[in-house]
Parts: C-alpha cells; sequence; structure tokens
C-alpha cells in the first residue's frame, strides 16, 4: 500500500482518473478491503489462493551462500517477472476487455511491489539446502521473526505499524500518508518520461541486495543483531520509495499519451504559433527543421506545461520555411 500510495501521488492527472476507474470494475473475486486504488495493491495477496497464483508473487534467482553451485536450480515458472510481463502487456493492449485491464491493474500494484522486496527476487543456496532456502523462508532465525524472508516482510521492524483493512479507516490512510510523507522526504520523487521496463532487471537487482546485504552479517538460528536491523529499515524504505517511484512511471507511460498532439496552428502577419495537449507540470521541448528530411531537429526552447494546453509562438521573418514540432522533455 505505500509504494501504491507514493505511485498515486505522481500520477498524471488523466491517469489517475483511468486507474481510479479500473480499480472500480467489479471482479469475480472482490472485497470492500480493496475497493481504492492504494488498498488494491493487496487484492493480489487476498486472493491468491483462490486464483492459484502464489509463484507468480517472486522469482527465486539462486545465490550460493557457501560455494555450493546453483546451476541445477530455476527459478519456478510462473513468477513475478513473466506475471509482470504479462499483465503490462495486457495494460497496453487496445484489444483487451475492461475486466481483463482491472484484474491485471491490480496484479502490476502488488507485484511492482512485489519485487522490490529482495527476498522475493532470491533464493539462499547452501550444502545443507541445495535447492534453496526458498527466498529465506527456510533460513530460521530467533528472537521477532521465525525466519529471514518474514524479517524483510516487515522491513526489520520498518513496516510494523497496524494498518487496518476492515475497514479501511481515515485513520488507516493517516498512517499511510505519514509513512509516505517520510519515504518522500528522503527520496523526492524525479518527474521523468517513462519507458517499458524490463522487470528481469528490477529482480536482478534486488538479488544484487539479498546477496551483498540480506544475507550478510547474520546466521541462521540467531537473533539478528540491532546494526542487522537498522540496514533492513533503511534498506526498505529505499526500496519503498524506488517502487512507488516506478509504478507511477510504468502507470504513466501505458495510460499517457506522451506523444503531444498539435491542436491549433496559425501564422498571423510576421507570426507563427500552435498549441499543443500537455500535462501539467511536464516539460516540452519545441525544436525546428528547415526541410523535413534534415538529419537532426534543432533545439528551440523548453517550455513547462502549466495546464492542459501549452503554446508555442515566434516572428516568421527571415524565415523562408521551417518545420516545428514539440516533445516531452521530462
Amino acid at each position: 500500500m505505500l509504494v501504491a500510495q507514493i505511485a498515486y501521488n505522481h500520477l498524471d492527472p488523466e491517469v489517475k482518473v483511468r486507474c481510479d476507474a479500473l480499480v472500480a470494475v467489479p471482479l469475480t473475486y472482490s472485497s470492500t478491503q480493496s475497493s481504492n486504488f492504494v488498498t488494491a495493491a493487496v487484492w493480489a495477496d487476498d486472493f491468491k489462493s483462490q486464483l492459484g497464483t502464489g509463484t507468480s508473487h517472486y522469482i527465486d534467482l539462486p545465490i550460493s551462500l557457501d560455494g555450493y553451485p546453483t546451476n541445477g536450480v530455476p527459478p519456478e515458472v510462473p513468477n513475478v517477472v513473466t506475471a509482470l510481463n504479462q499483465y503490462i502487456a495486457t495494460l497496453q493492449s487496445t484489444n483487451a476487455t475492461l475486466t481483463d485491464q482491472a484484474t491485471a491493474l491490480r496484479y502490476v500494484l502488488h507485484y511492482v511491489g512485489d519485487i522490490e522486496q529482495p527476498l522475493h527476487c532470491s533464493n539462499g543456496i547452501s550444502t545443507n539446502q541445495p535447492t534453496g532456502d526458498a527466498g529465506g523462508n527456510g533460513f530460521y532465525i530467533t528472537g521477532n521473526w521465525s525466519n529471514l524472508h518474514s524479517l524483510w516482510d516487515s522491513g526489520g521492524g520498518y513496516l510494523t505499524d497496524s494498518i487496518s483493512r476492515k475497514p479501511f479507516s481515515s485513520a488507516s490512510q493517516a498512517t499511510v500518508n505519514n509513512k509516505v510523507a517520510g519515504i518522500e522526504a528522503d527520496y523526492p520523487y524525479a518527474k521523468s518520461v517513462g519507458s517499458n521496463p524490463d522487470p528481469m532487471d528490477w529482480a536482478v537487482e534486488g538479488r544484487g541486495i539479498a546477496e551483498t546485504i540480506v544475507y550478510k552479517n547474520i546466521s541462521s538460528n540467531t537473533a539478528p543483531s540491532s546494526a542487522y536491523l537498522n540496514t533492513a529499515q533503511t534498506t526498505t524504505e529505499q526500496r519503498m520509495a524506488i517502487g512507488g517511484q516506478r509504478l507511477a512511471k510504468l502507470l504513466n507511460t501505458i495510460f499517457a499519451t506522451n506523444v503531444p498532439v498539435v491542436a491549433f496552428a496559425n501564422v498571423a502577419g510576421d507570426n507563427f504559433s500552435f498549441s499543443w495537449g500537455s500535462v501539467s507540470g511536464r516539460t516540452y521541448r519545441v525544436q525546428w527543421k528547415q526541410q523535413m528530411d534534415d538529419a537532426s531537429w534543432n533545439d528551440l526552447t523548453d517550455i513547462a506545461a502549466s495546464s492542459n494546453s501549452t503554446s508555442f509562438s515566434e516572428s516568421t521573418l527571415g524565415q523562408p520555411q521551417r518545420f516545428y514540432r514539440a516533445i516531452v522533455v521530462n
């Protein structure tokens, strides 16, 4: 829910409307506990037993903990990478039904959060556990957590604030907002033009964190040190920020029309002007060419949009011919 709230804070206005509409679509498996964008992020957990999607929440990329070979332990399929690829494609499809897109959005909300947890991307292989520890579930510890996976699911204590979802109350939203405010203060959102990601890159990144941080400075059947828990909390806050920002950019990329569409162009006297549909807060760059087959475009100016329409004008004096375009910068 924290990942979803961060993302929701940074969705373009028309994207937010589109996502809210998809969350409101009735599904076979539904609950009042997941009736808005933030709580819908937990829907995939609520019904994973009924839907049979358990393995789609993680990918077990192997890590050798003691030098034992890992090449005989391939990750299960389906997994969180194949699932994200599937549901991103559904959201992009012009042929997908409304129900399919509504379902896909709920999965994407959840899985972009899941893949930021390092032990959802890794599997500790050792001589004693040659097929792995199931993402830390078989790495037993003492103290407040039964195993390493549960410790990292709670962020080493970072995610232990109580959030009631029965129903999701104003107090629950306040808890989410307070936690998100802290995350965003430490890791501010940087608006940029999105692109379709390769979720495997995210998984490999998570595996790297598991190898260099999660499995370091801790031994099985012992209690984690305070230094280890501090590292877990700091890392978790960073992963929440990264997940929320990735989710926002992904959905903005899928649902927003990133190519500006010219709405009006006019030559009046010695002045040329044109306008295009824009997204408030985004920056657009006006470029020109003398001939359409020129090798490259020339930059003129950057304009920060303050509304859903943005304009540019300049004098035509001394210009026998020019072609113009506007592109998204960030």
